[in-house]
């Protein structure tokens, strides 16, 4: 209330009082009126949301399946590798579990990115992983992506689908090698090693030329240049100038010779051929 009010003397106690309790009951007013208007805004709101779920729930229904990026396995299976059919809901699918169960089934596609596109298209994206290199464990030769990844399992020396020989592998401590998972190693280290080794080696243009990789030694790595030349690494430390280095000795010799190299200190590298 005003304070003019209270000094003034000709307003009696009473009319005080009445004002006082009028102005408080006006402000509820307008408080219980501004929280009535919230509440239904707010009630707008849920009923708007309420109604488009509704509406998607009825209407938004699968009614077209893509799948892009697939060369190596056909679209109608991997369409039901991922369990969705046409007619579900568009938004009621597990995009989760249908990349998994989509790469669980075809080790080769290394990632699915899932898409919706209103009304009723869904979209597959699919990366599929190129086999690189093998390795022998007990026997049997495992397919492996440049990233170590596990694609296939076979009993005969494996091919790529162009009849190019796969660069082979040599590793230790191998913990297991499951299909469609990165290979694992008893030591957590030695994948890091390992990968790290790889990558430096695919970057190289050396990696066209390569028939194998012993890296089974930590610190006594060898290459193989086109199953003529071993070249002899020492650890995985400057391998890209270890490896322009051996490149630039073997560019020496004719096609037909063959030996090894030894890089592993970049200041006094040599060379012994084969007799």
């Amino acid at each position: 209330m005003d304070k003019d009010l209270y000094n003034n003397p000709e307003i009696s106690n009473a009319e005080l009082v009445n004002r006082d309790t009028f102005e408080r009951l006006l402000a509820k007013k307008r408080r219980k009126k501004i929280i009535r208007r919230i509440n239904y805004i707010l009630l707008s709101i849920v009923l708007c949301f309420v109604f488009i779920i509704v509406c998607m729930a009825l209407f938004l229904k699968i009614e077209k399946i893509e799948v892009k990026g697939n060369d190596r396995y056909d679209k109608d299976k991997i369409i039901e590798a991922s369990g969705i059919r046409v007619g579900q809901n568009l938004y009621a699918i597990d995009k989760k579990k249908a990349r998994e169960l989509i790469q669980t089934e075809y080790p080769y596609i290394n990632n699915v990115v899932i898409r919706r596109t209103l009304p009723s298209t869904l979209t597959f994206t699919v990366t599929e992983e190129e086999p690189t290199y093998y390795t022998e464990i007990c026997g049997e030769y495992f397919i492996l992506s440049s990233s170590l990844r596990v694609l296939g399992k076979t009993n005969v020396m494996p091919k790529t689908d162009n009849d190019k020989r796969l660069v082979k592998l040599k590793l230790a401590d191998v913990k297991s090698v499951i299909l469609g998972e990165t290979v694992e190693f008893d030591k957590e280290l030695s994948f890091d090693y390992i990968s790290t080794f790889i990558a430096e080696i695919t970057e190289h243009k050396i990696s066209e030329h390569l028939t194998e990789i012993d890296i089974s030694k930590k610190y006594n790595i060898y290459v193989e240049y086109q199953g003529r030349f071993r070249i002899y690494m020492g650890d995985n430390t400057e391998t890209e100038m270890k490896l322009t280095f051996a490149m630039l000795m073997i560019d020496k010799f004719e096609p037909e010779q063959s030996g090894e190299v030894d890089v592993h200190d970049i200041t006094v590298g040599s060379v012994i051929l084969d007799k």
